[in-house]
């Protein structure tokens, strides 16, 4: 009997050992991404928005976007002197989270049910900091959204608005100039952030070697 124990396990090793063994997805220059960080990434972006875990193509492309820019943003702050979230910046953003969830027993529950740890989460959350704070510092204007930029703005969506509410009372510029400042300066960011991420990516030689990411 316990022989044939031992040969039903031993028969069993293959296929265990096939199940954990990772694969890579794509390349990044010298670096790699495989498919267990790119199933992380989802399990992970799920935990954040309260939501179960897809893993259908439009979500296995988004997760793999993400791992290759943090990876260009990576390279990138290697080659520059860009300073990055200490301890307590990623602590703060723990906290964050764990207020979202509203307490932290509800955030382990969620920790078991997506399968992570909470190391995992602030290695993310470290990566998520990294490159916000390098857009931040590289692509965020402090300057350039002018008075004129924002009226005219306010003019375009105040036409729409009026389509949209016939006999009804718009929102005063006065009360809607930050909110429009901020969403000039938003879209000014990724414009010029798409520009570089373009253009990082042609430097570098990426390889889709599962090509359903691509």
């Amino acid at each position: 009997m316990i022989s044939r124990i031992l040969v039903l396990a031993f028969a069993l090793l293959p296929r265990l050992h096939a199940e954990i063994v990772d694969r890579i997805a794509i390349t990044v220059g010298r670096q790699v991404i495989t498919e267990l960080q790119l199933d992380e990434e989802l399990r992970v972006t799920a935990l954040l928005n309260h939501q179960p875990i897809a893993r259908d193509i439009e979500a296995r492309r988004a997760a793999a976007d993400r791992l290759v820019e943090q990876l260009l943003v990576k390279h990138e702050m290697e080659l520059s002197d860009y300073p990055l979230p200490d301890a307590d910046d990623i602590e703060k953003y723990l906290q964050q989270v764990q207020a979202d969830f509203g307490s932290e027993a509800r955030l382990d529950q969620a920790f078991t049910a997506y399968d992570l740890s909470e190391n995992t989460l602030r290695d993310h959350l470290a990566l998520q900091l990294t490159t916000l704070r390098f857009i931040e510092l590289r692509f965020r204007p402090n300057e350039g959204v002018s008075e004129t930029d924002i009226q005219n703005y306010y003019q375009r969506e105040i036409a729409t608005w009026r389509a949209n509410h016939p006999g009804g009372t718009p929102p005063a510029l006065v009360a809607s100039r930050e909110s429009v400042r901020k969403m000039l300066v938003d879209a000014r960011t990724d414009e010029v952030l798409n520009t570089w991420l373009e253009e990082s990516r042609k430097q570098l030689n990426i390889i889709y070697v599962d090509k359903s990411l691509q």
